[in-house]
C-alpha cells in the first residue's frame, strides 16, 4: 500500500509543477494585460527559461523589455516570436526598428503586420499613421543636413527657455503666461523682436496650440492675428522668426512629422497674405520624438533647438550648434549607414566636429552670450525676474515692497538650492550611466529619491516667485 502511494505521489508531482507553472504564466498575463511590465518581466523571464522556444514567452518577455526601458535586448525575443507566428511581435518589432532608426526593417515589420492582421480580418487603419512615419523616417536618412553641434546641456523642461543665450539683436523669448501675467496657458511660448513691437505666440484655440502675431500699439498689445496658411489640424507652437521679419520656424505635430513635435520653416507671402507650405527640415533636428523651439542667433552666428529624444520625463537637451548659409547634406557615399544613423540621432556632437578654429569661435561665442553684457545691459543683475511684460526686476534693490522683498530673498535663496541639488542629481545620473547592473541597484533608490526632492523644490520655487510678483504687483497698483 505504502509502495501505491508512493508511486501516486511521484505521478502527481509533475502535474503539480506543471499546474504551479500554469498558474505563474497566467499571473504574469494578467500583470502584462493591465499594463504592468516591471512586474511581469521576472515571472515571464523564468519561465522563458524552462521554455526557450515557446513563442508567445518570447512575445511577452521582449514586450516587457521594450516597455521598461530595456529595448536594446528585447530584439532577439521579439525576431524569435515573430518567426513563431505570433502576430503582435511584428507590430513591435516595427517600432523598435523605428525608435532604432533602421526605418527600412520597419517598413518590412509593419508590412508583415498588416498581412497578417488582414488574414484575421481586423483593421489596420490604426496603425497606418505609424508606416508613414517610418517611411517618412527612411526618406530623411537619405538627406542628413550637415550641421556643426558646439555644445548640449539637459535641463528642466519646465524652464528650458532659460538655457537659450540670445543676443538682444536676436529677440527675446518667454512663456505665454509669463510675457501676458496668465496662469490658463502653460504650454504657451511667446516671440518678440529686437524692436520689441511685435511678437509671435501661441494659444489654445478649439484644443489645438494656434500661431498668431500682434504689434504693441503705444503702451498695449493688439489683438492677435492668426497666421495664415498653417495646417490648423496640427497643434503649432514654439514660434521664431529670423531678422528678415518673413522666415518663420516653428513645431508642428501633424501628418509630416516623424515623430510627435517635428520643426518646420516656412516664409511670409506678401502677396496673399499668408505663410507658404511648411517644410519639414528634416535630421538631425527632428527625431521620433519632440523637437521644437528652434532659435538662429544671426548676431553671434548661433541656433539653438529643443529635443526630449533619449531623456527621461521632465527633462529635455538643448543642443547649440552653428547654422549654415547653404543647406548641405551628408554625401552617402562617403558614409557607412551606421555612421549615418549616429548623425542623425544625434548620439554624440563629436561626430559632427570639423574645424577646431571654427568650433573654438563657436564657443568663445557661447561664452559671451552666457557671461558678458552688452553695452546696453552693462547693470548689475543678481537674477532676472519678470514682474510684468513690461517690468524686470535686477537686484533686490529694484523692489518697492518690503514684502515682495523678502520674498525675493527667500525665492533667490531657494532658487540656489535647488540649483545644487540638480548639479548634485546630473552627476550621480552620469554616475549611473557608467555603472554595472549591481551599482545600478544600489544607486536607483537615491536617484528616484533626488529626482522626488527636486519636483517639490520646482514647485515650492515656481509657487514662491509667483507670490513675489503678485506681491510687488499689488503694492504697484497693478492688482
Amino acid at each position: 500500500m505504502r509502495f501505491y502511494r508512493y508511486l501516486l505521489l511521484l505521478g502527481w508531482l509533475p502535474l503539480m509543477a506543471l499546474s504551479a507553472s500554469a498558474q505563474n504564466q497566467e499571473q504574469a498575463k494578467r500583470l502584462f494585460n493591465a499594463g504592468k511590465y516591471e512586474e511581469a518581466k521576472p515571472a515571464f523571464e523564468k519561465l522563458l527559461k524552462r521554455n526557450p522556444k515557446n513563442g508567445s514567452l518570447n512575445y511577452w518577455y521582449g514586450v516587457c523589455l521594450y516597455e521598461t526601458g530595456e529595448a536594446d535586448k528585447c530584439l532577439p525575443y521579439l525576431k524569435h516570436a515573430a518567426d513563431r507566428d505570433v502576430r503582435e511581435a511584428n507590430r513591435y518589432l516595427a517600432m523598435f526598428y523605428s525608435d532604432s532608426y533602421r526605418f527600412s526593417e520597419a517598413e518590412e515589420s509593419w508590412e508583415t503586420y498588416f498581412e497578417l492582421m488582414e488574414k484575421a480580418k481586423k483593421p489596420t487603419e490604426p496603425y497606418q499613421a505609424a508606416y508613414d512615419r517610418a517611411s517618412l523616417g527612411r526618406q530623411m536618412l537619405r538627406s542628413i543636413r550637415d550641421i556643426t553641434f558646439v555644445d548640449s546641456v539637459v535641463t528642466d523642461k519646465a524652464t528650458f527657455l532659460t538655457a537659450y543665450n540670445m543676443s538682444k539683436e536676436a529677440g527675446a523669448l518667454s512663456t505665454y503666461n509669463q510675457f501676458f501675467n496668465q496662469k490658463d496657458q502653460p504650454k504657451g511660448i511667446v516671440y518678440q523682436t529686437e524692436t520689441k513691437n511685435k511678437i509671435y505666440y501661441s494659444s489654445a484655440n478649439n484644443g489645438k496650440e494656434s500661431l498668431y502675431t500682434a504689434d504693441r500699439l503705444t503702451d498695449k498689445w493688439e489683438n492677435g492675428k492668426p497666421l495664415n496658411g498653417l495646417d490648423e489640424k496640427n497643434n503649432n507652437n514654439y514660434p521664431f522668426i529670423l531678422s528678415d521679419g518673413v522666415t518663420l520656424y516653428f513645431a508642428a505635430d501633424g501628418e509630416e512629422s516623424l515623430g510627435g513635435y517635428d520643426i518646420f520653416i516656412t516664409r511670409y507671402n506678401s502677396e496673399n497674405n499668408q505663410y507658404l507650405k511648411p517644410e519639414n527640415i528634416g535630421m538631425p533636428f527632428n527625431s521620433p520624438a519632440n523637437d521644437y523651439m528652434l532659435v538662429i542667433d544671426e548676431f553671434n552666428n548661433l541656433g539653438w533647438f529643443a529635443s526630449d529624444r533619449n531623456q527621461p520625463e521632465g527633462k529635455v537637451c538643448i543642443y547649440t550648434f552653428i547654422p549654415n548659409e547653404k543647406n548641405t547634406t551628408l554625401d552617402e557615399e562617403l558614409f557607412d549607414t551606421e555612421h549615418l544613423r549616429r548623425r542623425a540621432q544625434l548620439v554624440s556632437i563629436k561626430d559632427t566636429w570639423k574645424n577646431n578654429q571654427e568650433m573654438q569661435r563657436a564657443k568663445q561665442r557661447i561664452a559671451s552670450a552666457k557671461y558678458t553684457e552688452t553695452e546696453s545691459k552693462k547693470v548689475q543683475k543678481d537674477f532676472e525676474l519678470i514682474i510684468d511684460d513690461l517690468t524686470t526686476y535686477y537686484t533686490l534693490k529694484d523692489f518697492r515692497s518690503k514684502e515682495a522683498r523678502e520674498l525675493a530673498t527667500r525665492w533667490i535663496q531657494e532658487t540656489k538650492n535647488l540649483t545644487a541639488l540638480s548639479n548634485q542629481l546630473e552627476q550621480k545620473r552620469a554616475a549611473y550611466i557608467q555603472a554595472n547592473a549591481t551599482q545600478r541597484n544600489n544607486m536607483k533608490a537615491g536617484i528616484l529619491d533626488m529626482e522626488k526632492r527636486i519636483a517639490q523644490m520646482e514647485q515650492s520655487v515656481a509657487k514662491l516667485r509667483l507670490e513675489t510678483c503678485n506681491t510687488e504687483n499689488r503694492h504697484l497698483g497693478k492688482k
